[in-house]
């Protein structure tokens, strides 16, 4: 780990910096997951910009349901806009399910990032934010990160939902190439 300026520590897959002042212990994190994509960079974004209500017929494994929240109306991620998904839960031996509300805070086209802010499910029980940016890079590679405090030490680290995310990335790409997008 290279020490950085103020108390930044930076590894290859987790940044840690301190946030606000609620204890010494209150700590930001993030980690990154990227995966090769072999379908259209373009193809894929657009997939998660306006068709994320395929989600459970391509991912029926991780992505049980999908459904718009909070009177919204219409499928593409906009600023502002509200949605309920139940994926896999993380403590499942079998096929329960996780119920999360989110909203997109940020969508940059030109940059192909969009980013979802947690707003209600059980990962709020160990985190103060949960906050997940996609990004599809012209390197043709899509990138999770995970940005998250900790309410307290003990929480672990949200390395379950970046391995779902490797399987959506993979599930998402065979989709896209299969079908012409």
């Amino acid at each position: 780990m290279a020490l950085l300026h103020g108390h930044v520590f930076e590894t290859p897959v987790q940044a840690y910096a301190p946030v606000r002042v609620l204890s010494c212990a209150a700590l930001s994190s993030r980690k990154v997951i990227e995966t090769p994509i072999q379908c259209s960079t373009g193809s894929f974004y657009k997939f998660f910009k306006k068709q994320a209500s395929m989600l459970p017929s391509v991912c029926g494994a991780v992505v049980q349901t999908i459904g718009l929240a909070d009177g919204n109306r219409s499928w593409v991620n906009t600023v502002g806009s509200r949605k309920v998904i139940e994926i896999l839960a993380a403590d499942s031996c079998a096929d329960t399910a996780e119920k999360f509300k989110y909203v997109v805070e940020a969508v940059d086209d030109r940059a192909r990032k969009i980013t979802y802010k947690l707003l209600e499910g059980s990962l709020l029980q160990s985190y103060d934010s949960f906050t997940v940016t996609l990004q599809v890079t012209s390197g043709s590679t899509a990138k999770w990160t995970v940005e998250y405090v900790k309410k307290d030490l003990s929480s672990g680290d949200p390395d379950f939902y970046l391995d779902l995310f490797r399987t959506i990335n993979a599930t998402v790409d065979i989709y896209l190439r299969s079908n012409d997008y």
